[in-house]
């Protein structure tokens, strides 16, 4: 027998005893505060949950890539010690779902549309899996004392949390509390919401950690057990199919009941492995060899070696083949699979699916006999293996067995932008979670990009206090702001309406001269004034002007304006003084001095939209780049109060036509981010986007991009851009609106959004003609 198999082995024998309580039957002896359990004679056990990864929609080059990182992250398991990897499937409770969701009621006079949201949660949620799929992986090793054993875990977490981050995956490391919440949501399901474990509190009463946790009752029959109210059953892989697919593990955890399935692995030492296989191989040749010596001894010189030794010699040389020269290892693997039910009728149907399932891929799964108690405690991510029942598998046979599936995003005190198109699981964001929280929100006229960004609006406006400024150059948010309890400023050349231009609150720009950040948007508006550009005697002019207006203004007290602006440049000696100040006579004395004025609207609402639909031509983008600095304004001032604010901008695409433009409105982008403010930009002109190298770098930058059906030679460039796979291609390819991918940290995820029709909300949000 193997040496290393032999003596993990002999360290898991334990003494035969049959458990007289409740609390005997979990296999913990004791935990420490930092998730290492004592779960056998000097056998310590720590366990990781990591995140799970887009499998399912990966490409075939990106799938092969995984698989071999995969097999990587198994070929780095210690061989002296267990590695169990655990998928636990765990309904949501009902209760805590409601309550981590629902928008609570405040009585303002918008409770009517909270209703309205409300019901359309819960019925997405009714329709949809409502399952939880989690991942953990839990190592056992045998070691002196406690000690030894931290150490030991410290040395190959990091390689362990390497690995798997390769995979593009998150490991954590459990702490006492979060593993003994595993526990506690398996064995008392239905009071997954009453876990208010106190670890401190249970070790000054001299309280056994296991009374919190353990069920009502348990009882073990022949092939079945009882848990309480609960009804449950282990099974495990007894027969493996020759070649299996790499969706198995996918397809037998997809099931609408609590489940835990759980891969025990014990790599062997490659040395021993190959003594081992080498051994097997001069056993068979041993054998053909006096098989042939008899034909002989009987004259049968041309007799044919049998199948059965001919199979037998071809799968030794090939499994050696495997461990000297394509960097394999030996690994022993048990399988096993815990479900529960509310009745036996319901467990006896639920054992039925994963029994076709396995069968569908040639595998038998069947349950334990008069060992489900044993059987139990292994498929349960405890860290002990008291089934025996183990098979000979390679590390690329093994590494079939992935526990991937697809990425779930279910952030606490997250937004609801849809259903997973996958699992069918809701999709709860919270960008607080992400390195930064500036968004892209794009897609084709038809799409849903303005349906998204005001479901977005909704949810900020009845959920949080949070300030929301929206830039609205096609007038299309108006109704909903008025009916939210916003203000909407109206600017044209026409409209009472105005927007000061010089205006600027403290803590204004990116650096410590405010001054220079303010010059900088000036430039910009007087490019929009001569499409020939400026050049470097004009650019200097007005830097200066820009310094003297606001060195009057520390004077006097006198808010400055684009009036003052044109007044110092008349007051400048040089020629193209005189010509930049009737460039900008137009914008000042002229029809077009809708910016030239003090600030004459409330701009303290909470949500305030800035329609400039009726603005024309000549002044949208100077109208866009007023209005961004306005939000800039408004951004400085909510930072000094600790305030958030969300600001939505329209038409991104048209900020980015020109050099001084694209340059100020990224300098805003970085200056939002900073300032806990959360931008969103949108756009169906993509191309416009890819074509600047400022916006190109923000959308490679941004962390959450919703990107909804595109145009053909959008695609391409996403793609390139985003490195987005053909099949995650297909999802924003003629896709329905309110459909396509959503780009979440690293991670994207097919989602599907449809809203109910007949409620307030709808007719509020939607823009289509007929409705």
């Amino acid at each position: 027998m193997i040496k290393a198999l032999q003596t993990i082995q002999k360290q898991e024998k334990e003494d035969f005893s049959i458990p007289k309580n409740i609390q005997q039957v979990i296999p913990v002896q004791r935990i420490w505060t930092n998730g290492i359990f004592l779960v056998g004679k000097n056998k310590y056990a720590l366990t990781y949950k990591f995140s799970d990864i887009n499998y399912a929609v990966a490409s075939k080059e990106d799938k092969e890539a995984m698989f071999l990182d995969y097999s990587e992250l198994l070929n780095s398991f210690d061989s002296g010690a267990t590695t169990k990897i655990t998928v636990a499937l765990r309904r949501i409770n009902k209760k805590d779902f409601e309550k981590e969701i629902l928008l609570p009621f405040k009585q303002d006079g918008l409770d009517i549309y909270r209703q309205e949201y409300n019901q359309m949660l819960l019925d997405k949620a009714i329709g949809s899996n409502g399952m939880v799929r989690e991942i953990y992986l839990t190592v056992s090793v045998v070691k002196k004392n406690y000690e030894e054993a931290k150490n030991y875990f410290r040395r190959i977490g990091n390689d362990i949390v390497s690995h798997l981050s390769k995979l593009g995956s998150k490991c954590v490391e459990l702490d006492a509390k979060e593993k003994l919440r595993i526990l506690h949501d398996f064995y008392r399901i239905g009071e997954e919401v009453n876990y208010n474990l106190d670890i401190k509190d249970l070790m000054k009463k001299g309280h056994n950690f296991k009374d919190y946790i353990c069920p009502d009752g348990f009882s073990f029959k022949s092939d079945y057990f009882e848990m309480g109210k609960k009804f449950g059953r282990v099974l495990f892989l007894k027969d493996y199919a020759s070649y299996i697919k790499d969706s198995f593990i996918a397809e037998l955890t997809d099931m609408n009941q609590n489940m835990m399935m759980s891969i025990d692995v014990i790599p062997i030492p490659t040395d021993e492995a190959v003594r081992e296989v080498e051994n097997r191989l001069l056993g068979v040749e041993t054998n053909i060899t006096n098989w042939q010596r008899k034909q002989n001894a009987n004259n049968n010189f041309s007799a044919v070696i049998p199948y059965d030794m001919e199979q037998q010699r071809k799968e030794s040389k090939e499994f050696l083949d495997d461990l000297t020269t394509r960097d394999q290892r030996m690994m022993f693997a048990n399988l096993t699979i815990v479900i529960t039910a509310d009745t036996k009728e319901q467990l006896e149907a639920d054992t039925e699916t994963v029994l076709i399932t396995a069968r569908k891929h040639l595998c038998q799964i069947v349950p334990l006999k008069y060992q489900q108690m044993n059987g139990l405690n292994t498929a349960l991510p405890i860290g002990v293996r008291k089934i025996k029942n183990l098979r000979t598998l390679t590390t690329e046979s093994l590494a079939v067995l992935n526990p991937f599936r697809v990425q779930e995003i279910m952030d606490k005190g997250g937004i609801y932008y849809g259903e997973n198109a996958i699992s069918h699981n809701l999709i709860m964001v919270n960008k607080a979670n992400l390195l930064n929280q500036s968004s892209f929100l794009l897609g084709v006229p038809g799409s849903g990009k303005s349906f998204s960004a005001k479901e977005l609006i909704v949810f900020l406006a009845l959920s949080t206090e949070d300030d929301i400024l929206i830039c609205d150059p096609e007038g299309e948010y108006s109704a909903l702001v008025k009916a939210m309890g916003g203000e909407v400023i109206g600017i044209s050349a026409s409209s009472k309406d105005h927007i000061n231009a010089m205006d600027m609150t403290e803590g204004y720009g990116d650096g410590a001269n405010p001054v220079i950040d303010k010059s900088e948007f000036i430039l910009s508006l007087f490019e929009q004034l001569d499409k020939k550009g400026l050049g470097p005697k004009e650019k200097s002019i007005i830097d200066r002007c820009t310094a003297l207006v606001y060195d009057d203004y520390h004077k006097t007290g006198v808010i400055p304006t684009l009036m003052s602006l044109r007044e110092k440049l008349l007051e400048q000696p040089e020629k193209e003084a005189s010509e930049l100040a009737l460039s900008l006579e137009l914008f000042t004395n002229g029809s077009l001095n809708v910016f030239a004025h003090e600030t004459n609207v409330d701009t303290n609402s909470r949500i305030i939209s800035y329609d400039i639909y009726k603005l024309g031509k000549q002044l949208k983008t100077m109208g866009l780049l007023v209005i961004t600095d306005a939000m800039i304004n408004r951004v400085s001032e909510n930072y000094r109060k600790g305030k958030r604010t969300h600001i939505f901008i329209d038409e991104i695409h048209v900020l980015f036509e020109n050099e001084y433009s694209a340059t100020f409105f990224n300098s805003a982008w970085r200056q939002f981010r900073k300032r806990n403010a959360y931008p969103t930009a949108i756009t169906q002109n993509v191309e416009y986007l890819l074509s600047s190298v400022d916006a190109s770098t923000m959308l490679s930058n941004s962390e959450f991009i919703v990107m909804l059906n595109q145009a053909a030679s959008d695609r391409k460039e996403l793609a390139k851009l985003l490195n987005i796979s053909d099949e995650q291609m297909s999802y924003i390819t003629n896709s329905d609106a309110g459909c396509g991918l959503i780009k979440y940290g690293s991670s994207l995820v097919p989602f599907i959004n449809r809203f109910p029709k007949n409620t307030k909300l709808y007719k509020l949000m939607t823009t289509k003609p007929g409705e």
